[in-house]
């Protein structure tokens, strides 16, 4: 709060905007007003036995949600009505199907936000994907419960440019004409999925080459079979190795980059393992053709494969 209180924006408004992990449960710390759940998966298992105990922990924090503030939370989720049960706050759900209290619409480039069947904002989406038009839609509903103009809430989402390692496009490789480079944070397998998917549906490359580097070695043992068939998009998968946060030797033992290569081989993908950074720089200089979509991916430090391609 001292720190809060003494920043540079201290004074400019009485609204804190917080992201919030389960991991480590830390999320349970927020008693917000209005509180968003945006999707409930499989992931941190290092950490939870599994998935009901991560619903379970996602229902503690809804109901730490304070009982005249609201909780806005993903329609399709399949987890939404054990989360949501009992809760004292206004809820509302939001997503794709037109059940939703507040539905997304993707139309021709733009982005359709419905209430009740009514269209209450629309944007030109500034990022591709349906993904990217669903966080939005979220942020403008959020905006505008805090007292935010339609108008001005689609306004500032048209104008976005988007966020260091989000679909971050890098720039053209240098040394082969027509090359474009995208940097993503994605480390989990929907992500993987999800963002590939975009990609090649906005960029249309003639070859979408991805460098994916696992995050932890436990992440990367428990969902293999959810990595194995995320990467469908992709024409070419490298490799490095499995990236390294907070695992035990054990589990670092137990898998390695090599086995999620020799998976999505079994799966007909054309992946390879490489390293060190170097050499896959190096790979990737000699395969590049123009109409290639080069994309790396994971929360580690996979980007330095990226900024070289384009120096």
């Amino acid at each position: 709060c001292e720190q809060l209180a003494g920043g540079s924006r201290a004074g400019d408004s009485d609204i804190l905007v917080a992201e919030a992990c389960e991991y480590d449960r830390s999320f349970h710390n927020y008693h917000p007003r209005h509180g968003v759940i945006l999707n409930i998966e499989e992931d941190h298992l290092d950490y939870y036995a599994g998935l009901e105990a991560i619903v379970e922990s996602f229902a503690t924090f809804a109901r730490q949600v304070q009982p005249d503030g609201s909780l806005l939370m993903q329609h399709e989720s399949p987890h939404r009505l054990a989360v949501t049960a009992g809760l004292d706050c206004k809820i509302e759900s939001i997503g794709f199907a037109p059940q939703a209290d507040w539905q997304v619409d993707k139309q021709n480039g733009d982005t359709l936000l419905k209430h009740q069947r009514q269209i209450v904002a629309q944007w030109r989406s500034p990022l591709p994907g349906e993904h990217m038009a669903y966080n939005a839609a979220v942020a403008v509903v959020t905006a505008h419960r805090l007292g935010v103009p339609w108008e001005d809430a689609a306004g500032a989402i048209a104008n976005f440019r988007g966020l260091d390692r989000r679909m971050q496009k890098l720039g053209a490789m240098k040394g082969v004409a027509d090359v474009t480079i995208i940097d993503d944070y994605g480390h989990h397998p929907t992500e993987v999925e999800t963002t590939l998917r975009a990609l090649r549906a906005h960029y249309q490359p003639e070859r979408l080459i991805c460098v994916f580097q696992p995050h932890q070695h436990s992440r990367t043992q428990f969902l293999m079979e959810q990595f194995a068939v995320s990467f469908g998009e992709a024409d070419i998968v490298i490799v490095p190795h499995i990236y390294f946060v907070r695992d035990s030797e054990r589990e670092r033992q137990a898998v390695r980059a090599a086995d999620l290569v020799d998976r999505l081989r079994n799966r007909g993908v054309h992946a390879m393992h490489l390293y060190p950074f170097e050499a896959i720089v190096e790979q990737l200089r000699m395969m590049a053709r123009p109409g290639d979509l080069i994309v790396t991916m994971g929360a580690g430090d996979v980007y330095k494969i990226g900024r070289a391609l384009i120096v």
